[in-house]
């Protein structure tokens, strides 16, 4: 039987590094677990396993895998992932950065969850690891 409207899926393995807080910061993993087969699509230069509930109003929910494309810049309002606390803890919230009174803060999208805020001095606190720019659900 042929259908007309099924195409191949052309895939690339990406990297799964480990796990990144969706809720208060964990401790960044850093090491090599596996590899995730996805469409190859998706521009991205590795992938974290979300852990926690914090960006349930991006779609994002615990235990999907997403996709990060490394860059240390990111657009206000882009959701990022970001390592905090010197360099000890990850997490993934949406990033908002204002320059008149050097502040960054990083917005869960769960209301049960305070922002978390960086002024002056803490600026140097966290650094971004890269963009999320996709991820994948398991149907439930």
């Amino acid at each position: 039987i042929k259908f007309e409207n099924l195409f191949p899926l052309e895939t690339k393995k990406f990297p799964l590094l480990g796990n990144i807080a969706c809720g208060e910061p964990i401790f960044a993993d850093q090491k090599f677990e596996l590899y995730v087969e996805a469409g190859a699509n998706i521009r991205a230069d590795f992938c974290l396993r979300a852990k926690g509930d914090s960006m349930i109003g991006a779609r994002i929910y615990d235990g999907d895998i997403v996709f990060v494309r490394k860059q240390d810049i990111v657009e206000n309002g882009e959701i990022a992932a970001v390592i905090v606390n010197n360099d000890s803890e990850a997490t993934l919230k949406r990033f908002y950065y204002y320059t008149e009174k050097s502040m960054v803060i990083l917005k869960a999208e769960n209301p049960a969850y305070e922002d978390l805020i960086f002024t002056n001095d803490e600026l140097n606190n966290f650094h971004i690891l890269g963009k999320a720019i996709a991820f994948q659900s398991d149907v439930k």
